[in-house]
């Protein structure tokens, strides 16, 4: 009787495990989770629906930040991206939409609208995120930070006039070092910072 050879018996038995279920190539993975920013009712209202029409044009941001993983400060020079804890759509895009709700909440403004509108603005906002990152340097308390620079541009016959320039800079501890937390403390300082915008467009508008 002839024996097979080696390296047969090899496949052939790798073969059998195969389709007998014994053998399986699944591997495990950490999940991706997702996340959304939302600043929620924290905006002061004005005593009044005021007049005009604001146009909130689409936010910009930093390419440091512009991925949707999550940004971490490690040490002075050193970030770090999160591959699996994720904002559910590109940042820039989150945080449109969240000044745009603010301002509408606030009633500074007759209208809030966006740049693709048939409406003709009175007023124009433009703004441009220079820092959204989870700050957890070992020499400091772990934080959430947003930076957001803010433009009020009034349209005429001449151009573009500069009403306001605001640059916000906040940085709100968090509990802990998780996504959760982080993200709600990213929630807070967006909330701050929109506070402070609205008190300052508030003031910037009644001066017209």
């Amino acid at each position: 009787m002839k024996r097979l050879p080696f390296n047969l018996c090899c496949a052939s038995f790798f073969l059998s495990a195969l389709f007998s279920g014994c053998v399986s190539f699944e591997r495990s993975y950490p999940d991706k989770h997702y996340f959304v920013l939302d600043v929620g009712q924290g905006v002061k209202l004005s005593n009044q629906t005021g007049n005009g029409v604001l146009e909130v044009s689409d936010m910009r941001i930093s390419p440091r930040y512009e991925s949707q993983s999550f940004v971490y400060r490690t040490s002075e020079a050193s970030y770090e991206s999160d591959f699996y804890n994720q904002f559910l759509i590109p940042p820039a895009a989150l945080i449109t939409e969240e000044v745009r709700k603010a301002l509408v909440q606030s009633r500074i403004f007759e209208h809030v609208i966006n740049s693709s509108s048939q409406l003709q603005p009175t007023h124009r906002l433009e703004g441009m995120v220079n820092a959204l990152y989870g700050d957890f340097r070992s020499t400091s308390p772990a934080s959430a930070v947003v930076e957001i620079e803010f433009f009020l541009n009034k349209p005429n016959s001449a151009g573009t006039e500069i009403i306001m320039g605001k640059r916000y800079s906040k940085s709100v501890p968090v509990s802990g070092r998780s996504p959760e937390a982080l993200v709600k403390g990213w929630d807070e300082a967006l909330s701050a910072a929109l506070g402070s915008l609205v008190a300052d467009l508030q003031s910037a508008s009644l001066q017209q």
